[in-house]
């Protein structure tokens, strides 16, 4: 019964990669977080999305003390000048970040950039930013097919009409995941795994970087500090999720 579900989830994905929105009023719907029958996300799953608070902290999202100070670690964000994410990595966000990123799920992918696209309206610092994707590397994107932070990026950009600037940073090296157990230094992971290759595009520029998820920070610590060294104004991270 599992591999049926599954096969019929990824027909069911393919089909509508490949022939359009359209085949949806073919096609049963599913839910992009469960995959449970459903036109959209489903009623469950929309009671398991944990969003952040919209009036947190100013550099970090985080929530206040009643007295209006932010007690989270800002060092996580060293180089960056603000972190936007509407969603905890938990529940069901985290589960669209999973549907969408290893499964290829396109609707996934739409909810979570209209989330951050809200979030940035919301609360962006910087008035327009060049929208830079965290790059994936060949090998990856060989294995998964697409590039999320990439495909993101570009929807951000038309939805925000922002200048999106998709190929200033590479990943010219090859890195294990972040969360995988045999990683025991995040920062040392990535250490030496980006350049950028397109400084033009960014000196003088407030950029917003666009990842799926924000964990350690060491990933988008390492591109903040290669941008600023580029000569880019400004820093600011828009994620979908924050761990």
């Amino acid at each position: 019964m599992v591999v049926v579900v599954v096969a019929a989830a990824g027909a069911r994905r393919f089909f509508r990669e490949l022939c359009g929105a359209s085949l949806d009023l073919a096609l049963p719907s599913a839910c992009p977080a469960c995959q449970a029958d459903s036109v959209g996300l489903c009623a469950p799953c929309r009671g398991q999305l944990a969003r952040r608070p919209e009036r947190g902290c100013q550099r970090c999202g985080e929530p206040l003390t009643p007295s209006g100070r932010c007690l989270a670690p800002h060092a996580v964000l060293r180089n960056v000048r603000q972190l936007v994410a509407p969603l905890r990595f938990a529940g069901a966000g985290g589960m669209l970040v999973r549907s969408f990123k290893l499964g290829g799920d396109a609707l996934a992918g739409r909810l979570l950039a209209r989330e951050m696209a809200d979030a940035w309206r919301r609360d962006g610092a910087a008035p327009r930013p060049t929208v830079v994707p965290v790059p994936l590397h060949r090998r990856r994107l060989r294995q998964r097919g697409f590039d999320q932070a990439r495909w993101l990026a570009t929807r951000l950009g038309r939805s925000l009409r922002l200048r999106t600037a998709p190929a200033v940073l590479a990943r010219v090296r090859a890195t294990r995941p972040q969360g995988e157990a045999t990683v025991l230094s995040r920062t040392a992971n990535v250490r030496g795994a980006f350049e950028v290759k397109r400084p033009r595009s960014v000196g003088g520029r407030d950029v917003l970087l666009v990842d799926d998820v924000f964990t350690s920070g060491a990933t988008a610590r390492a591109c903040a500090a290669l941008l600023r060294a580029a000569g880019a104004r400004s820093v600011s991270l828009l994620v979908a999720c924050r761990s």
